[in-house]
């Protein structure tokens, strides 16, 4: 028996999708490991096209909620007791490109302006845990392990170096969606290949004291890194 189309009446098509799909989680619907139905299911489901699929699909898959796999599918992740805690991140990167787009542009800004002040107040056991961080991430790098943990700690370092508890908070309300950011990293194959040198050009400035450089290396750094994000996302080959 046909399905009846499940109607979308909003103006984000994805956003009732995103949440149609988290109830059916919540729920019981879709239990932890399950496999979301192909596209064209979905498609027919919701009575929406395939690009409203996709990125209701990449929101849910960017704050850990899906997986996304080639040759195994779509799934729903192993552990959801806090999907709603993460689901309360979509308010930040619910995607379409444009969001991914509002999502470079906030934590650019955000770090932009914790790396000049970290520059300004850091202090020399700020700049010696900056620099172990950096280090870290080096030797990860050269041992071939995984790099997330290595850059989310560095960013860290440098947020809790600025000596501003409300962009603290900022940044920290951040970690979820920048989480997923770096996985996409390492998923892609992309974005790590000049990190050591961002990195370092961003511990050179602070250890200088110098604001200015230091929020034009972050710039740099998260922009880039920003600019793969977006065409990843939206399925384009993203640039050299």
């Amino acid at each position: 028996m046909k399905r009846n189309p499940i109607k979308i009446q909003r103006n984000r098509l994805s956003d009732q999708i995103i949440e149609s799909l988290i109830t059916m989680i919540t729920d019981g619907q879709l239990q932890p490991g399950d496999k979301l139905p192909p596209e064209p299911q979905l498609m027919e489901q919701f009575g929406v096209g395939r690009s409203s699929i996709r990125e209701a699909v990449g929101a849910l898959e960017l704050i850990g909620v899906l997986t996304v796999r080639p040759g195994d599918g779509t799934r729903v992740a192993d552990s959801t007791e806090s999907i709603r805690h993460r689901a309360a991140g979509l308010a930040l990167i619910t995607i379409g490109k444009e969001k991914v787009s509002e999502l470079v542009e906030a934590r650019s800004e955000l770090e932009q302006t914790i790396a000049m002040y970290a520059a300004e107040r850091a202090t020399a056991n700020d700049i010696e845990n900056i620099k172990t961080h950096h280090h870290r991430l080096i030797q990860a790098k050269e041992q071939g392990q995984s790099l997330i943990t290595a850059d989310l700690e560095f960013h860290a370092s440098i947020a809790s170096s600025c000596h501003n508890t409300i962009l603290m908070r900022f940044f920290s309300e951040l970690h979820q969606p920048v989480l997923r950011w770096m996985e996409q990293k390492a998923k892609y194959d992309w974005g790590f290949d000049r990190v050591v040198e961002d990195h370092q050009r961003i511990v050179d400035s602070i250890e200088a004291h110098d604001p200015m450089a230091a929020r034009q290396a972050m710039q740099s750094h998260i922009q880039l890194a920003g600019d793969k994000l977006v065409a990843a996302l939206s399925e384009t080959e993203p640039q050299k």
